[in-house]
């Protein structure tokens, strides 16, 4: 393999950053967190051995499949979003991305390829990322006060997340399938807003599967609590249970 020369120094610093002994535990790749482009404000991590090893896989929609279709011989996977594009940065072999190094490899907009590759600053979401990655082996963190491209009724998380520093959100795929969420918010005040305008939504999605028990039995199991700036959220379901709501 050819290293060109403008990808030998991010190169180089991955692997020292992958070899040497950190002054504090890491819970995310080294290697791979090097690679989050600054400008990331949605990051998404998947430990795929577990999740391949787990009763979840064989519930995920096509659409999860085929996303991971390509991921078949990689282990773990970031997925970075500016709001706009994404970018994947994968421990293994991705056929058709960028391979820097026999076991890494980048896939997505050519612009955050080369913005991972090239020297840059740390991407502030990986601080909330860190802090989540290490529970569950699926999680998602997402900076506040962004808007992401979603639709139909997810549009209404953009909402949620105006008042929020940060949102991290952690997944066991096991049966019973847990799930946690943590919100962090500039004041009391804010984290108050932010648990009623969560509460009113869990509340709408009851009335709306109030025909459909396994639906409304996984809303009825979620618990939420505040302290000060930051709220809590969780929930433990049968997996059945989870799969429909959620697929």
């Amino acid at each position: 393999m050819v290293i060109r020369p403008r990808l030998a120094v991010p190169i180089a610093l991955a692997i020292l950053a992958a070899c040497r002994t950190p002054a504090h535990p890491v819970a995310i790749d080294p290697a791979l967190s090097a690679l989050v482009p600054a400008a990331t404000v949605a990051l998404a991590g998947v430990d795929l051995d577990r999740l391949r090893a787990s009763p979840l896989y064989a519930k995920l929609p096509a659409a999860a499949r085929a996303f991971l279709e390509p991921f078949g011989h990689a282990h773990y996977v970031l997925v970075a979003s500016t709001g706009v594009e994404l970018l994947t940065i994968a421990r293994g072999v991705v056929p058709g991305a960028t391979q820097l190094a026999p076991d890494l490899a980048l896939s997505g907009a050519g612009n955050l390829v080369a913005a991972a590759t090239a020297a840059h600053p740390p991407a502030g979401i990986l601080a909330p990322a860190e802090s989540v990655a290490a529970a569950r082996p699926i999680w998602v963190a997402v900076r506040g006060g962004v808007a992401l491209p979603l639709e139909g009724n997810l549009a209404n998380v953009n909402n949620l997340l105006r008042g929020a520093e940060y949102v991290t959100l952690a997944l066991h795929p096991g049966d019973p399938t847990q799930l946690e969420m943590v919100a962090r918010c500039p004041t009391p005040e804010a984290a108050l807003r932010f648990e009623q305008s969560f509460r009113a939504m869990v509340s709408l999605a009851a009335a709306t599967n109030a025909r459909q028990p396994p639906a409304a039995s996984v809303l009825e199991s979620i618990r939420v609590r505040r302290e000060e700036r930051v709220l809590h959220v969780s929930l433990s379901a049968p997996l059945d249970a989870f799969a429909k709501l959620l697929f």
